[in-house]
């Protein structure tokens, strides 16, 4: 896998079965929204595409070489391309939870994005605090 951006993440396309869906799926994911709590720009998130990444599940991706270190990337698979809701999956072997995931609906992506990049808040926060379907829809 190659190095994510600065500040940003990964989002790395497991589903291929529709393409369209994809391209509402990333829009939805990188689109900014009108929140009260302060100014968004959209997630930053550098898609990636390769065939020999499709239908990998999260402890497969987490496997995978990588160019840098990654604590953890983004997935659009064939929920994502149902429901638009985007899936992390954490690779930080410092909290012993390698391979955990969560989900999120795409206005919640920038704040996580965000936050995660600058450490300025942990991945168990936010999987901590999803719904009983396990997506996270904000605090």
């Amino acid at each position: 896998m190659p190095a994510a951006p600065d500040l940003g993440l990964l989002l790395v396309r497991t589903d291929y079965s529709d393409d369209e869906a994809w391209h509402a799926a990333l829009s939805a994911a990188t689109a900014v929204y009108a929140m009260d709590d302060f100014e968004r720009m959209g997630a930053l998130l550098q898609p990636v595409e390769s065939s020999d990444l499709s239908n990998l599940a999260p402890e497969d991706l987490a496997a995978l070489p990588r160019e840098d270190y990654l604590n953890l990337i983004a997935v659009a698979d064939a929920q994502t391309m149902q429901d638009q809701t985007v899936l992390f999956v954490d690779f930080n072997e410092l909290n012993e939870q390698v391979g955990r995931t969560f989900r999120s609906i795409p206005s919640e992506v920038e704040p996580i994005v965000a936050n995660l990049s600058l450490a300025n808040m942990d991945f168990a926060e936010f999987a901590d605090k999803t719904d009983a379907d396990g997506i996270f829809r904000g605090f």
